[in-house]
C-alpha cells in the first residue's frame, strides 16, 4: 500500500527524531487514551520504529505508551483500551521493539467517589473542574517526573492537532519554539513535548485508521465502529476513503462516563441511541447529580472547618 507523501513524511521525521544524539537517550512518553489520535500518533511511531530496524538500527530509545485510567471511564472505551493495551503490549514483545505499556491512575484520595461522597466536594462545573487536576494531570506527571529522575530528561509525544479547534491550535502555537520540534513542558520540568502530527486534517486522522492495518495486530474497524456509534445525529460524517462505511465521525468525545462539566453528555446518549442501552441507568444517574448539585438546601450550611459556605 502506497503511503501518501505527508504521512510518509512524519513517519520520516519520527525516525530522524529517534535517532537524534542526546546525553542520556531520552525516553519518549506517548500518552493513549485509545482515541483517534493517541491511536494515529503510536501507528505513525511504531511504523518508524518498524523501519529503522529493518534497515539494522539498534533501537536504544525507550518508548513508554502510557494510559490515564480516572476510574470513572467510558465503560465503552474502557473495555476497548484494557483489550487494545494487551495487544499492544503482546506485538511489542513478539516484534522485539523498545515499547512499554503502563497505566496510571488516581491517588485513592483524589478518586471522583472520595472526592464528592468522603470530602463532600459538588460534582465539577467549568469554575469548579478539581477532576482534571487530580484524576488526570497529577498521575500523568508523577509517571514523567519518575522517568526524569530515572533518565534525566523525558520527552512526550502528544497527539494534538492544530485543526481540532482554535482553541487548540492557540495552545499548540503558544507553547511551540519556531524552527524547533521539541517545547519545553508547561508543566513539568526536564520535559519537552513533540506534537508530530499536528498538521493532520481529520480525514487524513481517518484514512489511516480505516486504510492503513494496526502494526500491532488490531482491528482498527472496532475503533471506528465506537465513535460511529457515539456520533450524535448533528455531527456530518462525509465519506473518506472509498467505501460509504468509511465515514468520518470525529467530533465524538469520550470522557468520564460521570462527567458533569459538559451540560450534555452527546457521546453516552448516541451510544444509547445506537443499541447500548444499558448505559442507560449511568446517563440518568449522571444527569442527576448535575440536577441537584446547585440545590442550596441540599448542602451544609458550613464547611468542614467550620466557616459559612457560599451559596449560589
Amino acid at each position: 500500500m502506497k503511503i501518501p507523501k505527508r504521512i510518509n513524511d512524519i513517519i520520516e521525521e519520527l525516525k530522524d527524531q529517534y535517532l537524534e544524539e542526546d546525553r542520556c537517550n531520552r525516553p519518549w512518553i506517548i500518552g493513549f487514551s485509545g482515541g483517534k489520535d493517541s491511536t494515529v500518533l503510536l501507528t505513525l511511531t511504531w511504523l518508524a520504529l518498524q523501519q529503522l530496524k529493518e534497515v539494522g538500527y539498534h533501537l536504544m530509545r525507550q518508548v513508554y505508551v502510557v494510559c490515564n485510567d480516572t476510574m470513572v471511564e467510558n465503560p465503552v472505551i474502557e473495555e476497548y483500551v484494557t483489550v487494545v493495551l494487551d495487544t499492544i503490549r503482546k506485538a511489542a514483545r513478539e516484534q522485539e521493539l523498545p515499547i512499554t505499556v503502563a497505566t496510571t491512575t488516581p491517588e485513592l484520595e483524589d478518586t471522583f467517589w472520595c472526592c464528592v461522597i468522603g470530602k463532600g466536594y459538588p460534582v465539577p462545573n467549568n469554575s469548579f473542574r478539581f477532576c482534571t487536576e487530580k484524576m488526570k494531570i497529577k498521575p500523568t506527571s508523577k509517571f514523567i517526573t519518575d522517568q526524569v529522575v530515572a533518565d534525566g530528561e523525558a520527552i512526550v509525544l502528544v497527539g494534538t492537532r492544530l485543526s481540532e479547534s482554535q482553541q487548540r491550535e492557540r495552545s499548540i502555537r503558544r507553547h511551540e519554539i519556531k524552527g524547533h520540534r521539541l517545547s519545553k513542558h508547561p508543566l513539568n520540568s526536564n520535559t519537552y513535548t513533540y506534537a508530530p502530527i499536528k498538521e493532520l486534517m481529520l480525514e487524513e486522522v481517518w484514512w489511516i485508521i480505516n486504510a492503513m492495518p494496526s502494526p500491532w495486530g488490531f482491528d482498527n474497524q472496532v475503533l471506528f465502529k465506537i465513535y460511529l456509534d457515539a456520533s450524535a445525529d448533528d455531527y456530518e460524517c462525509p465519506t473518506v476513503v472509498t467505501d460509504d462505511s468509511h465515514r468520518s465521525c470525529g467530533q465524538s468525545r469520550f470522557g468520564c462516563w460521570i462527567c458533569t462539566v459538559v451540560k450534555e453528555d452527546k457521546s453516552m446518549s448516541a451510544l444509547i441511541k445506537s443499541g447500548v442501552e444499558w448505559m442507560k441507568p449511568l446517563l440518568d444517574f449522571r444527569d442527576r447529580l448535575i440536577a441537584n448539585r446547585n440545590v442550596s438546601e441540599y448542602r451544609s450550611e458550613t464547611r468542614r472547618n467550620g466557616q459559612w459556605a457560599v451559596d449560589e
